[in-house]
């Protein structure tokens, strides 16, 4: 079930997709044109789309297909180089680097004493 912000570039609205349509999915760039016909039923102030009342026509807005490009890209990335030099360092939860700190400075005081 996928969801789509629609517009005339006047009046805008959400549409879901009702049942599978082979048509639409994830892979559907934005500013993609749909032509819709016959009956569109409104539940909730959805449109619940279908095969048999969408039809795409194709195109794409260059300045949302550069951005919906780049997301796409950049989700691919994941985030294996963690800890390497050059990548982020680990993840430590708060709290806990103050406390191993506090755990060797009582381990040197020992020692010392």
């Amino acid at each position: 079930m996928l969801r789509l912000q629609m517009t005339d570039g006047h009046t805008s609205c959400i549409a879901v997709e009702f049942s599978y349509n082979p048509k639409i999915s994830l892979n559907t760039p934005p500013g993609t044109k749909v032509k819709l016909s016959g009956i569109v039923d409104v539940k909730n102030g959805f449109l619940l789309l279908n095969d048999s009342n969408t039809t795409i026509l194709g195109g794409e807005v260059e300045h949302l297909f550069e951005k919906w490009e780049l997301q796409r890209s950049l989700s691919k990335r994941n985030r294996s180089n963690i800890g390497t030099e050059g990548g982020p360092p680990p993840f430590v939860p708060f709290g806990q680097k103050k406390h191993a700190q506090d755990k060797r400075t009582l381990r040197k005081e020992k020692r010392g004493s």
